[in-house]
């Protein structure tokens, strides 16, 4: 058992990593787990990956310990990279690169989170979870707790696609739709679930959640043969393949496995950008705005828990945060899908819009490699597809 500890990364505080808490008491910021890098270090070494599955859990060292009878699985991780050379011209870049999460098992990037989140409720003998999701965490999450036999209710903006509730009620999950802001539905989803001590399985403060989202940076090290691009570029809401993805390259840098983290980039909508404003202002702590309508839902977060993480983040790496309009996200939706043949979700097209954005602006050279994930499929909403198309 290599975790150690949870960790705020705000104030430092720590507390057993079993214990089941999701926010510091100290100053109430969202927790990491921490490992005993050393003794991984002693015991492990990278080769031992050879022989293993493709999947999240070959990096069990790394993951939150959880008897293999309860790994709860659909096949998740290890997704395609590529080379992008068409999409790549069309916007003056020579190494572009797609990492394509929206081949996961449900359709996007979440079942990395879920898989380790779900995992643990099982291990701990969890009967019924709730989460709050604009989408692709809410239909994640149903499925992964059809596999393990656990009651799971989503709670969504009245506004998220039809497709993606859809998805997750033919799993089973109980689907309650409530009017307010993105932010005022988790509020209110977080105060019940301590009132009424349910298990609140939030793929925004679990740091299990987290813990699966970081398998993105492990998986991107082995596919490049420990020679990641220069720079990443991420669409972000909620932030948590950034952070996520952020402390897997800090833990193998500190291994020894890589020189340094990646450049690191956030882009939001403009329509919602929190991160970008506290960016702009040089702050080192994100305050909320107001939310207004995006087709790019999965990234309309108006006040991020882990917002504070992500400016950490970009000012580490020295990595910048951008904000795109929704008619920039849907000329890209086409461009990709005519250009490399990949249907996305707006969301993950809010990304493609802020390269060519830093593209312009020569934060990223022309010969720079450079990686965006393709977080979700286009099939998830269709209604903002068709407006791409009109």
């Amino acid at each position: 058992m290599y975790a150690d500890r949870l960790e705020c990364p705000s104030c430092g505080g720590h507390y057993h990593w079993q214990e089941n808490i999701l926010l510091c008491k100290l100053c109430g910021s969202p927790l990491y787990v921490k490992y005993n890098l050393e003794r991984i270090r002693d015991y492990f070494d990278v080769s031992d990956l050879a022989n293993r599955a493709t999947n999240v859990w070959r990096y069990r060292e790394f993951l939150p310990t959880v008897k293999e009878e309860n790994i709860v699985s659909l096949g998740e991780g290890w997704t395609p990279l590529i080379r992008a050379e068409n999409y790549g011209k069309a916007v003056g870049l020579k190494k572009l690169f797609f990492k394509l999460e929206y081949l996961n098992p449900t359709g996007s990037l979440k079942d990395r989170g879920s898989t380790v989140m779900i995992s643990r409720a099982k291990e701990l003998g969890i009967k019924s979870v709730v989460d709050d999701s604009s989408g692709n965490a809410g239909a994640s999450i149903a499925a992964y707790c059809a596999k393990a036999h656990i009651e799971c209710t989503i709670y969504a903006p009245m506004a998220t696609p039809a497709e993606k509730l859809a998805q997750a009620s033919i799993h089973g999950a109980k689907v309650i739709k409530i009017p307010g802001s993105r932010s005022d539905m988790a509020n209110a989803v977080y105060n019940l679930c301590k009132r009424q001590e349910i298990y609140y399985a939030s793929h925004i403060l679990s740091p299990f959640f987290v813990e699966g989202m970081k398998t993105f940076a492990y998986e991107l090290v082995e596919q490049t043969n420990r020679q990641p691009p220069k720079h990443i570029v991420f669409p972000v809401g909620g932030g948590t393949l950034l952070v996520g993805a952020s402390k897997g390259f800090e833990e193998m840098a500190e291994l020894g496995w890589i020189k340094q983290s990646p450049t690191i980039h956030c882009i939001q909508s403009i329509a919602c950008m929190p991160i970008v404003i506290a960016y702009q202002r040089e702050l080192r702590h994100v305050e909320g705005v107001e939310e207004k309508e995006t087709i790019a839902g999965g990234i309309r977060i108006a006040n991020p828990a882990r917002g504070d993480q992500v400016l950490s983040t970009l000012y580490n790496t020295k990595g910048f945060a951008a904000a795109v309009s929704d008619e920039e996200i849907l000329r890209h939706q086409q461009l990709l899908a005519k250009r490399e043949g990949i249907f996305a979700e707006p969301t993950s097209c809010a990304a493609l819009a802020g390269l060519a954005k830093l593209c312009e602006e020569e934060r990223i050279k022309a010969d720079e490699a450079v990686l965006v994930p393709i977080t979700g499929f286009g099939l998830k909403d269709l209604r903002s597809a068709m407006k791409s198309i009109a």
